[in-house]
């Protein structure tokens, strides 16, 4: 007898191919740091919030001290969601210090004092976007070219995040 379940428009083959676990896709409601749109978003998140900080500090409302410990603190935010250790992105194998943080520091100069390799990404992303601004703000880097810059920092941290690059 032939099994209902390969026998085309019968409901038990309609049922059979709706099996998320069957497909390998996760059911989970979170956002999943498997997609690329929000691996982008998240990185993209992280930039704004670095280039509100640079704006703080250029309207006095925060010391060089303090802009520097919130990109600190930014850093160990955003690399805790990437490295899985945020409760509210679905995390996949791959957001683990044995792959993804073995990836980052292969790729990331060591940064003193930090051995999250999360934090390490975000803080040398952080830092360089800050030195951008800087740059960009004192005429030594035009527009166009700081534009262009903070867009390649940004894609290629999405693409290692993800294991594109």
């Amino acid at each position: 007898m032939t099994d209902p379940r390969e026998i085309e428009g019968s409901p038990e083959r309609a049922a059979d191919r709706g099996r998320a676990e069957d497909l390998g896709f996760s059911m989970d409601p979170r956002p999943s740091l498997g997609n690329l749109d929000v691996v982008r978003g998240i990185v993209s998140e992280f930039g704004a919030a670095i280039v509100d900080a640079r704006k703080q500090y250029n309207l006095d409302k925060l010391t060089g001290e303090q802009a520097q410990a919130r990109v600190r603190e930014l850093a160990k935010e955003y690399g805790d969601i990437i490295m899985g250790r945020d409760a509210r992105y679905f995390a996949l194998p791959w957001n683990d210090q044995a792959q993804l943080g073995r990836r980052i520091q292969l790729v990331v100069p060591a940064v003193d004092g930090v051995s999250d390799p999360g934090e390490q990404l975000f803080l040398t992303v952080g830092t360089s976007l800050m030195s951008l601004a800087k740059a960009h703000e004192e005429g030594r880097l035009p527009d166009t070219d700081a534009e262009q810059h903070t867009k390649t920092m940004l894609d290629d941290t999405a693409n290692l995040i993800a294991g594109l690059r």
